[in-house]
């Protein structure tokens, strides 16, 4: 079981990590390559909330209803995270792709960094 302060915590530190590294992408190699960055984290965070919201709709019932709700999330989820990055490569034809894939995973990196924090909506 998983408490909804460490879901949250855990979105939060992905949006956080989008932030911290399109900064660092703006200063090292410019605006293009920035926001791309924050393009990809922003994906990822979205993806992240979708999926949130799905899988814990219910924290409690049977473990075949709880795992539905996981795969139907996932699904959600990869198929937001496609039509995302193909809407970006049809809309944005100068999009720095090596940025936006790498803001993409540090975001993503915030589930495995969740796991080595306790998030419990105390401040």
């Amino acid at each position: 079981m998983s408490s909804r302060a460490q879901v949250r915590g855990i979105v939060v530190l992905g949006a956080i990590i989008t932030l911290a590294v399109s900064v660092l992408v703006l200063l090292l190699w410019g605006r293009a390559p920035a926001i791309a960055s924050a393009i990809g984290g922003a994906i990822s965070v979205a993806g992240a909330q979708l999926y949130a919201r799905i899988a814990y709709r219910m924290e409690f019932g049977p473990p075949a209803a709880l795992m539905r709700q996981h795969f139907a999330a996932e699904m959600f989820k990869l198929s937001f995270t496609l039509a995302a990055f193909a809407a970006v490569f049809v809309f944005y034809r100068q999009v720095v792709w090596l940025a936006l894939f790498g803001g993409y995973l540090a975001a993503a990196s915030a589930y495995w960094f969740g796991l080595l924090f306790k998030f419990d909506g105390k401040k």
